[in-house]
């Protein structure tokens, strides 16, 4: 069985990976020249294994006012969300439908089956390291998750207890504990209210992850295609005709992981996807001789960023912009990276030298309710990985996995029912 995989982001190589372990012939096609060239580059590195909460929770229409008036008031390049006033009728489909999922009970619904996928993944995380001895930054001591309100740390606090319930362990820290257990959060303490600490949440440098599964893929025997461009899909009778600039390719069945790629690649076959591109940036700084470096991936929730200390690089992460497909990386937002990283570690901050800076920005492939689209569509031989918008390091590997064991139906293989594309019809 011949399967063509689309995209060679996180998505599309684990998928292309267990597609290999199961027997397939795989052909994985992208249009850079390397994998994880697109959004899987220079995300925040958290797995969130514990509480992988979808971004449509109930007020965030007030967020997406405010972004939207952070635009309008030349505030947008020190914001956190931007949506800008041009995107906005492009939006309006995808919106309505993300906003109606905003509800507590739907918020709930989708964030434990959010988790449990993230959970899995950690599983299948593991089950790859041991078979292929992977070195990518991976860290073993959890996530902290930091607040700098009591209402905050309380809500989220309520969350945990009934998406992790027995399931999860995860401790409450008042303030004086959270810095005994994290130390280089001692300079902001005083703003600090307390934190969640999930201990089995995993962390590492998704980029180097995905590059090594493709090689390990390729050592298996897969075919990796960098440089092609995929600009239709064909079904015929007998399977999929991929077309290209170099080409016709045809195989049994095609897989699409092409990130925000997906939508308008499976349009044409009558598949409708309600993805919208969220841009976000990071940097990659050098922590060179910094001696009270962060032992934890940390996500403060106060100002809307993560850091995690992969090796001897500290990735920020953070900034959600609504603007369609617009491409470049903006100083503005680097520099605002830059303050937030001040905010979190204000003497470390002041020795960052700005040209050993490693910025980035991707476009995160944000479905309408804040689940992943997976496994068959309503077209023969034709699948989805995609949609994951910022869980894509969290559940990529048991994405991928689920993915090519529905493929070939083999029994016990994860349930991703619940994340069939079929639900927004």
């Amino acid at each position: 069985m011949h399967i063509i995989v689309i995209g060679a982001g996180l998505l599309g190589v684990s998928t292309a990976y267990f597609l290999k372990r199961n027997g397939a012939e795989v052909t994985v096609l992208e249009s850079d020249d390397a994998p994880a060239m697109g959004a899987s580059y220079g995300n925040g590195g958290y797995g969130q294994a514990s509480v992988a909460d979808p971004w449509n929770a109930p007020g965030i229409n007030k967020v997406f006012l405010a972004a939207w008036m952070n635009s309008l008031s030349g505030r947008a390049e020190q914001s956190a969300f931007v949506a800008r006033t041009r995107a906005l009728p492009g939006l309006m489909p995808w919106g309505i439908k993300f906003l109606r999922h905003a509800k507590a009970d739907i918020y709930l619904k989708h964030t434990i089956e959010n988790s449990q996928l993230a959970r899995y993944t950690r599983d299948v995380l593991e089950e790859i390291d041991d078979a292929e001895q992977f070195s990518y930054a991976k860290s073993d001591v959890g996530g902290l998750i930091i607040f700098r309100d009591d209402q905050s740390l309380a809500g989220y606090v309520e969350l945990s207890k009934k998406v992790c319930a027995n399931d999860m362990p995860y401790e409450v820290l008042d303030t004086d504990a959270l810095v005994k257990k994290e130390p280089s959060l001692a300079g902001i303490r005083d703003v600090l209210v307390g934190a969640v600490h999930f201990p089995d949440d995993p962390a590492g440098n998704s980029r180097v992850f995905c590059e090594q599964l493709a090689e390990a893929a390729t050592s298996r025997g897969a075919t990796f295609k960098y440089g092609v461009a995929v600009s239709s899909i064909e079904c015929r009778q007998s399977g999929v005709s991929i077309k290209t600039r170099g080409g016709e390719i045809r195989g049994d069945a095609v897989v699409v992981a092409a990130g925000t790629g997906s939508r308008q690649l499976v349009r044409p076959l009558g598949i409708r996807l309600p993805i919208a591109p969220a841009k976000g940036y990071s940097i990659s700084v050098p922590m060179n001789d910094w001696r009270e470096r962060p032992r934890h991936v940390i996500a403060d929730m106060g100002v809307h960023a993560g850091v995690n200390p992969m090796g001897d690089i500290l990735r920020v992460a953070g900034t959600a912009e609504f603007a369609g497909m617009r491409p470049g990386i903006s100083k503005e937002r680097i520099d605002y990276l830059v303050q937030l990283t001040a905010q979190i570690f204000p003497e470390f901050a002041m020795t960052i030298n700005r040209d050993e800076i490693d910025p980035w920005a991707g476009f995160r492939p944000l479905s309408a309710d804040g689940l992943p689209m997976l496994g068959s569509t309503n077209v023969d031989n034709v699948y989805l990985n995609t949609g994951h918008g910022g869980l894509g390091w969290s559940q990529a590997a048991g994405s991928g996995k689920a993915v090519a064991d529905h493929i070939f139906g083999k029994s016990g293989a994860y349930d991703i029912s619940e994340f069939s594309a079929g639900r927004f019809n």
